[in-house]
């Protein structure tokens, strides 16, 4: 399935291996929550290495879709039985963010969405069944440790529950709007994943996302102000600017200082180029190198900070804390200052790449 680093008490691999077998079997709640809290317990047990922290988010992304897929099956068995409005012919849960990018740390929050297809005449009950399949999905995420989405990009939301017309209308409105806002759901929408369901329902509709973004000239400038907006905490000269004030005194954002310009040029490259099934930075970044969009020099400076701004990450997410830059050892300051000059570079040549 996956391959882990080894640590004293044994192979990690099989722990993980063990968690997923043991969701896939499970019917109970708070079990699965249990299983959630044992995720999180083995990434605080082992010694997570740069090299290897690729194979780490894949197998922790591997135990999320496992327990977030058993919980929204129990939630389609507790809606069969209420036996509310019409089930859909076919329908699936996508997820968004950092889990539709397969990167979520340890206690990622919800990011989702559902489209169904149904009968015309059917449209209206079936919107009666999916609403409350929404409502209890959300729920039992929730109750799993999959906390609310604070923005509120959940399927309870009806902007991101539809069914395949009334989503197919609802981008072309973001494409043609432009507004600010549209321009966030759009960048949302293009990291969806599909985690539970008819998975071709979702692949059409990015399919179709990606198209008309790649062929609407003028969302170009904007999808580089996100790449070059963004502060990326590092001077001229090599010095990482931390934060001087306040509880986050001597830290930095590691998300929003240098992984956020990463991830969003690998996300808009992979929307000009069609790379529909690229999901993660790294398998987006794979893809560009592949097609000769970028030299082998360019590709390993930022394989190299991408596994950096992953590394801290996750570690910061098994901490609980923003990156504290003192508290840091020779190499990783190194890494690090390497890794937020590849990310200013990236914002430099974002109009170039994109």
């Amino acid at each position: 399935m996956f391959h882990l680093v080894r640590h004293e008490d044994g192979d990690v691999m099989n722990d993980f291996e063990t968690i997923i077998v043991r969701a896939e079997q499970c019917n109970d709640m708070s079990e699965l929550k249990q299983l959630h809290d044992e995720v999180a317990f083995l990434l605080s047990s082992f010694s997570i290495s740069f090299s290897c922290i690729f194979e780490v988010y894949d197998a922790l992304c591997m135990c999320h879709d496992t327990l977030m897929k058993q919980a929204l099956l129990l939630a389609e068995r507790e809606v069969d039985r209420k036996g509310i409005g019409k089930k859909p012919s076919s329908f699936c849960w996508f997820v968004m963010g950092s889990s539709g990018r397969k990167e979520p740390t340890v206690w990622t929050d919800q990011d989702n969405g559902v489209i169904f297809s149904c009968l015309r005449s059917e449209k209206e009950d079936c919107y009666v069944y999916m609403r409350e399949y929404a409502r209890i999905g959300v729920l039992f995420l929730n109750e799993i440790g999959y906390p609310y989405c604070t923005g509120y990009v959940m399927a309870t939301n009806k902007r991101w529950l539809k069914e395949t017309d009334d989503w197919g209308e609802q981008i072309d409105k973001y494409v043609q709007n432009e507004h600010i806002d549209d321009i966030r759901y759009l960048s949302m929408l293009v990291d969806m994943r599909p985690i539970y369901g008819e998975y071709s329902l979702v692949i059409q509709l990015k399919e179709t996302l990606y198209k008309k973004i790649a062929t609407t000239f003028s969302l170009r400038n904007r999808m580089i102000d996100s790449i070059r907006i963004p502060f990326v905490p590092i001077g001229p000269f090599g010095r990482v600017y931390v934060e001087r004030w306040g509880e986050n005194s001597g830290m930095i954002d590691i998300k929003q200082g240098g992984y956020v310009q990463l991830n969003h040029m690998l996300k808009w490259v992979a929307v000009q180029k069609q790379f529909i099934d690229a999901h993660s930075t790294f398998e987006r970044l794979t893809r560009w190198y592949d097609e000769n969009g970028c030299s082998q020099r360019l590709f390993e400076r930022i394989e190299e900070a991408l596994e950096t701004f992953l590394y801290f990450r996750l570690r910061c997410s098994v901490k609980g804390n923003n990156l504290v830059v003192r508290h840091l050892s020779k190499e990783e300051k190194q890494r690090l200052k390497r890794a937020l000059t590849v990310a200013k570079k990236v914002q430099h040549y974002a109009r170039k790449w994109v």
